[in-house]
């Protein structure tokens, strides 16, 4: 964020990875803030942040069911 000129700190954030496969949804949190964390505590930065974090598989699942419905 820096030498950003907006002032928005509140972000939603879809992450897809294979790191968070067989981690709860807590832990994998955990992961995401742990590499935020200079931003988050910088005055300015990343003030809320709110995830949403999935495996591949649980990505084709999704997308599966959402393909499905339109059907």
């Amino acid at each position: 964020m820096r030498g950003v000129t907006s002032k928005e700190t509140h972000f939603h954030v879809t992450i897809t990875s294979p790191q968070f496969a067989s981690k709860p949804q807590p832990a994998r949190h955990r992961m995401v803030y742990a590499l935020l964390k200079e931003e988050m505590a910088r005055e300015g930065g990343i003030h809320a942040l709110q995830l949403t974090t999935r495996t591949p598989e649980e990505e084709e699942r999704i997308a599966a069911r959402q393909q499905e419905q339109t059907q």
